[in-house]
């Protein structure tokens, strides 16, 4: 069995268990909160059993392995806070691939990933570590995705699409194909961009426009 430690305890931790627990070499320790008040309480039957500064001693007793439950609506710094906070603690992160999700075996999926049921990845495209392919998301070929990015669900990344670090893709939108799309940009749910995305910039609309820079 595999020994494994989740981080989150919200929506986002319930799809992610879902997939992992179809997997029956997976023993699920319990879940890591960011607050001590969330301790005790069960998501998707799973104990969350403290918060993250008890990751030390559950390595100590063998745990390996580690995901991450936490999502985000527009930002990913969290999410890249915590992974990066396991892999140095010496934790593999897991992949949540859903089986309902379609993957070409000619792309590249890095690790920690979260890959929800629905999603479409085609040929050559290249999904970074610890990436968010969230319920339906649509990435065609040679896209590359990069680290800690979160593409919401139903969003369409075209043909030859490139998204920086940290970047998220809203809930509905469209990127055309042969964009960039900048590291920690944001693009709002349902825009449709046509234009590239500067790094740090929020754009939305229909067609999308910058509506500020970090």
């Amino acid at each position: 069995m595999t020994k494994a430690i989740g981080f989150g305890a919200g929506g986002h931790a319930k799809v992610v268990l879902e997939i992992l627990q179809r997997d029956p070499r997976l023993d699920i320790r319990g879940l890591l909160a960011a607050s001590s008040t969330e301790t005790g309480r069960e998501v998707s039957g799973v104990r969350v059993i403290g918060v993250d500064s008890l990751l030390p001693a559950l390595i100590s007793e063998g745990v390996t392995h580690g995901f991450i439950g936490v999502g985000g609506t527009s930002t990913t710094g969290r999410r890249r806070a915590l992974y990066e906070r396991a892999t140095n603690a010496g934790l593999t992160m897991l992949a949540a691939v859903h089986p309902a999700a379609t993957i070409s075996p000619t792309a590249i999926v890095g690790a920690g990933v979260t890959i929800m049921a629905g999603v479409i990845v085609n040929a050559s495209a290249r999904i970074c570590d610890n990436v968010i392919l969230n319920t339906g998301a649509i990435i065609e070929h040679d896209v590359v995705i990069g680290d800690h990015c979160h593409i919401a669900p139903g969003a369409n990344v075209g043909g030859g699409v490139t998204i920086g670090a940290g970047a998220h893709v809203g809930m509905g939108a469209i990127i055309r194909q042969g964009q960039k799309i900048g590291a920690g940009a944001i693009v709002g749910a349902g825009a449709v961009v046509v234009a590239d995305v500067a790094d740090g910039e929020t754009v939305a609309g229909l067609p999308a426009r910058p509506l500020k820079t970090r």
